[in-house]
């Protein structure tokens, strides 16, 4: 089976201006960079990136229909139409043969497919050709080339030919065969239970691995031909592959392919969740996200070292969740969290995390809109789930890592292992599977039907996937997008792309802020709420907090008030605020706390001084201290001959200098600048942490670019009929190399003179092709930028 990308371009260039159109939408890739004409067109929708995010595009009915498509090609059932084509498969065949074989329609027995599932198939059919997916020729539908090679060895999970696979067996064509082939082999009883379950089994996954010595199911179908050996497993497991070939698949499914293709998603199952637990749910989510994240960075003022390797080390965890009142698990979130909010941003001169300059304008916000920036953060993130699997080695782009597998020390927080830049995509792609099951049932579950409709939305994305979307569910949870399992009203607005809406609708849904709290006589505060955030943080100036639920705790002690009274607040002023957001009158022993801390606060001072100037001449020190010209030193006199400065000593040296005193500089007992040496460090703004993640939206173009596109195709002059290009000559050999089939390859040596042999290639891997030259008996190994086209005979 062969496609010519001559024959590709003559398909296009004759296509109307409303098919190029579609064809554009489906496939964007195609159009951008702009293509000057219809064969460099058929060539990057040859191409195998092209093809393969095409083929990620296709949900389970239409990958079937392709799936299928290609099997019966393989099958080779039908004649060739021409020189340039290969099998070709009728619409009325592929609807007979996508059944699941309990009432098959199979050649020679008169009977056909229904209209209802005719008409099905043949749509999807035509959906992929509007994707260029299958070419239409006279006697009916093929799969090109580079299409077929992209779907891999194993369609609808049916092995190789047994030609392919080098066995000699010849094999029943019905189930009814196979069972007869079984009980040849004196196979009965619980053997035959087991054998039958085998093959069954072998329908879902052709590639087993047969233990050394085999048992005696693995020897029974390697002695019929039902499996073939296929030689040593490199993955390091003991015994070696095998595979059940095509024919055998094909007759233990009834001639079928053992599966009816549906164009419609299956229908949400399970219970359906209350809305008012959902909403309950979610808005207690919401509290405890926002009552964490402004716990965590109050715990974070003193920064977060990082490890030489990246990430946060396990004990400075663990003291930040100490501090914070919270679990390890949860502080590595909200880290995560924070993070990718902006919240929290790594200081380059110490390795440091530290709190963003943007913190204390978060603080003050209103909670929807502290809750806005935090869902906006976890949707834009590039960083796979902290509740989920770390992507495999160093690409974050290859299939996932079950969970069970990934050590702690993969697992920490803010390492760089964790960057996977299709991370936004994964999110949108869950949040918008949840949106589209929660309409058709409302209330429904998603832990189930969630993966479920992704699964047959996607196929071939949700096997690369799949790990993540259960701990995305999860995440979203936390936010309050999903409560108590079922997908909420926010977190319906955020799956349909209004984050604005949704954050109001939670700004409404929440509690207003508590202004007053309830003052008792053990010296406590209790707010039975959510307090108001001016409110809270002058509390928690003069008193502790203590408690992590929804009431919190605020205990005053010496220590705490004489805090507020060092920040600038006075005993008259403290009492004020009491009384002004209090449901009850201050206890008389919070009273006399306050009163007797502001008594003894103040009768021993510290403060900073940043030069000393000395002098026995007490009537010269007046005059300095008096002088204008030294204002901006802020003398103060301590004693008769001693007066400090608030610079330091070589300001204040030069200072006097200027005014016209000449002092001796005493440089070894100077005073040094005394402002505190354990500052926090400095938050840098702007530059991303991490790197930045692809974007979630696919690119899609504009009317006017596809009118100029489309012009811009029939300006171009039609180009004369080619021989296969290279892309598809390496799809050939890939296809060749599988089922094991003889080639008429076209290479060029280093003086530009062409060669031409028939080959059998063997594999094709780093740039390179391995043949069998069945003339010589002998291999080969050819550069593929020497093949000029390869032709399968």
């Amino acid at each position: 089976m062969r496609m010519r990308a001559a024959t590709l371009t003559d398909h296009l260039s004759g296509w109307p201006d409303h098919r190029l159109e579609r064809l554009f939408s489906l496939r964007p890739d195609l159009c951008h960079p702009p293509v000057p004409d219809f064969a460099a067109l058929a060539a990057r929708a040859s191409t195998q990136m092209s093809v393969l995010r095409a083929l990620d595009g296709l949900d389970c009915a239409h990958l079937d229909v392709l799936e299928g498509m290609a099997v019966l090609a393989v099958l080779g059932q039908l004649s060739p139409t021409g020189p340039d084509a290969g099998p070709t498969v009728s619409l009325s065949r592929l609807a007979s043969f996508l059944t699941d074989g309990t009432a098959p329609s199979l050649p020679g027995t008169g009977r056909g497919p229904d209209e209802a599932h005719l008409a099905a198939v043949g749509a999807l059919v035509h959906d992929l050709a509007e994707a260029a997916l299958v070419v239409e020729h006279a006697t009916g539908w093929q799969v090109p080339v580079p299409v077929a090679a992209a779907l891999g060895p194993h369609p609808l999970s049916f092995g190789r030919t047994a030609a392919a696979l080098g066995s000699e067996f010849v094999l029943p064509a019905d189930r009814e065969g196979v069972l007869s082939l079984l009980g040849g082999e004196a196979v009965q009883g619980e053997l035959l239970a087991r054998a039958t379950a085998a093959l069954d089994a072998l329908q879902s996954s052709p590639v087993a691995r047969v233990p050394e010595p085999p048992g005696p199911v693995h020897e029974v179908l390697l002695r019929t031909g039902l499996l073939v050996p296929l030689g040593a497993d490199r993955s390091g497991s003991e015994g070696t592959l095998a595979e059940h070939p095509l024919e055998a698949g094909l007759a233990w499914r009834h001639g079928t392919a053992g599966r009816t293709v549906h164009p419609e998603p299956p229908a949400p199952s399970g219970r359906a969740v209350s809305p008012a637990l959902s909403r309950n749910a979610a808005l207690a989510a919401v509290g405890d996200l926002l009552r964490g994240a402004a716990g965590l960075l109050e715990a974070l003022g003193g920064g977060l070292p990082t490890l030489r390797s990246g990430g946060v080390g396990v004990r400075d965890l663990k003291r930040l969740a100490d501090a914070a009142g919270g679990t390890p698990e949860d502080v590595s979130w909200l880290l995560e969290l924070l993070a990718s909010a902006g919240l929290v941003v790594l200081d380059p001169d110490t390795s440091t995390w530290v709190r963003a300059a943007t913190v204390p304008a978060w603080r003050r916000s209103e909670r929807q809109v502290q809750w806005e920036a935090l869902v906006a953060g976890w949707l834009s993130s590039g960083r796979s789930p902290m509740l989920g699997p770390v992507p495999p080695g160093t690409s974050c782009l290859g299939p996932a890592t079950p969970p069970t597998a990934v050590g702690t020390a993969s697992r920490r927080a803010l390492a760089p292992d964790r960057n996977r830049p299709d991370a936004p995509r994964l999110r949108v792609a869950v949040l918008e599977a949840a949106l589209e099951v929660s309409d058709e049932q409302p209330g429904t579950r998603l832990d189930e039907s969630v993966p479920d409709r992704q699964r047959w939305r996607g196929p071939r994305q949700h096997a690369r996937s799949a790990a993540f979307t259960l701990p995305l569910l999860a995440e979203a949870d936390r936010l309050g997008l999903v409560g108590a399992g079922a997908l909420t009203a926010a977190g319906a607005l955020v799956a349909a792309g209004r984050l604005d809406e949704a954050a109001a609708a939670v700004g409404t849904a929440l509690p207003a802020p508590l202004t007053r709290v309830r003052l008792q006589g053990d010296l406590t505060a209790v707010a039975p709420g959510y307090l108001d955030p001016d409110v809270s943080g002058q509390l928690a100036t003069m008193a502790e907090v203590e408690g992590d639920g929804a009431a919190r705790v605020y205990r005053f002690s010496d220590a705490s008030l004489h805090r507020a009274l060092e920040a600038g607040s006075t005993a008259e002023e403290l009492e004020a605020f009491l009384e002004d957001h209090s449901e009850d009158t201050i206890p008389q022993s919070l009273r006399y706390l306050i009163r007797d801390v502001a008594r003894r606060h103040g009768t021993l001072s510290v403060g900073a001084a940043g030069a000393w100037l000395r002098s026995d001449d007490e009537e010269l020190l007046d005059v300095i201290v008096a002088d204008p010209a030294l204002a901006a030193a802020r003398l103060e006199r301590l004693a008769p001959t001693v007066v400090v400065a608030g610079v330091g000593p070589a300001d204040l040296h030069r200072m006097l200098a200027d005014a016209g005193h000449r002092a001796a500089y005493a440089r070894n007992g100077a005073l040094h600048d005394a402002s505190p040496s354990g500052s926090p460090p400095r938050a840098h703004a702007g530059g991303g942490t991490f790197p930045e993640p692809v974007r979630a939206v696919r690119w899609s173009p504009s009317e006017e670019e596809l009118a100029a596109q489309i012009a811009r195709l029939r300006s171009a002059p039609q180009p004369a009929p080619s021989g296969a290009g290279t892309e598809e000559a390496v799809a050939v050999l890939h296809q060749a190399a599988r089922q094991r089939t003889e080639v008429d390859l076209v290479t060029v040596d280093q003086r530009g003179q062409r060669q031409s042999r028939r080959v059998v290639p063997l594999a094709v891997a780093g740039g390179r092709v391995r043949c069998l030259v069945p003339d010589r008996e002998a291999e080969t190994v050819v550069p593929l930028h020497r093949i000029v086209s390869a032709t399968t005979v």
